[in-house]
């Protein structure tokens, strides 16, 4: 069995993830644990699955780091542990955006948005295993991902499709490259949501709602025409662990 941790900010990042799982690995054979860092101790998150079943092929640890700034730093303290526990590799998935980058610009930038990556693996190249530890940046945040996956709103409510949301807020979801287009992309959503009368805060059911429908094909618009090539390199690598 393939045993694969991922390490990510928050509430709404852990969520995504048991979704897109889903869509990548066969349910019956696929197995989570979802925990949450809390002084520095991993405590249980909703919600596990299949944990301990014979059959399964690829089990994850789903780590909740609860901060953008702590995703890397808990991986650095936990790699040899975990590979000394047989974990195969390990993920790292954090947003872009926050508030050491708005210090360093306050619009999206290529070389502030390259100084953060080049960061990240450079910490990595110095950690035990740096082969087996993946490090990926949401740009500029999860939510940029959710606007690439416009069919996804449309089966929240049946009046947002494209068409509708250009009409409130001027822009074709199937045309731009959400995370080179907006700098605080939950803003834009929670823009879009509002048209039906709907929110988004971050709040776990409002993330629920989102992807609770999310399939392949949703995960397919977001990288169509080029888009959303961050979400593309973290979903191929993802899908690497099942070949």
């Amino acid at each position: 069995m393939k045993k694969i941790a991922i390490f990510v900010e928050g509430q709404a990042e852990q969520i995504f993830i048991r979704y897109l799982l889903v869509t990548i690995f066969d349910w019956s054979r696929l197995s989570f644990t979802c925990v949450k860092l809390y002084a520095n101790q991993m405590q249980d998150a909703p919600y596990n699955h299949n944990v301990g079943q014979s059959h399964v092929e690829v089990h994850f640890l789903i780590v909740d780091a609860a901060n953008d700034r702590k995703v890397l730093s808990a991986i650095k303290e936990r790699e040899q542990h975990l590979f000394a526990k047989g974990y195969d590799e390990v993920f790292g998935l954090r947003d872009m955006y926050s508030d050491e980058y708005c210090r360093h610009s306050n619009r999206i930038q290529d070389d502030v948005t390259n100084k953060f990556i080049s960061g990240a693996t450079h910490s990595i190249s110095l950690m035990s295993c740096p082969e087996k530890i993946h490090f990926h940046y949401a740009i500029m945040e999860l939510e940029a991902w959710f606007l690439g996956m416009y069919t996804l709103f449309q089966k929240m409510k049946s009046t947002l499709d494209t068409r509708y949301i250009q009409e409130g807020v001027g822009y074709d979801l199937s045309e731009i490259d959400p995370q080179t287009q907006f700098f605080k992309p939950a803003d834009e959503l929670d823009r879009i949501l509002r048209l039906a009368g709907l929110r988004y805060r971050k709040h776990s059911h409002e993330v629920n709602s989102i992807l609770s429908g999310m399939d392949r094909t949703d995960c397919e618009a977001a990288v169509e025409n080029g888009r959303c090539q961050s979400f593309d390199c973290f979903y191929s690598k993802l899908q690497s662990v099942s070949e």
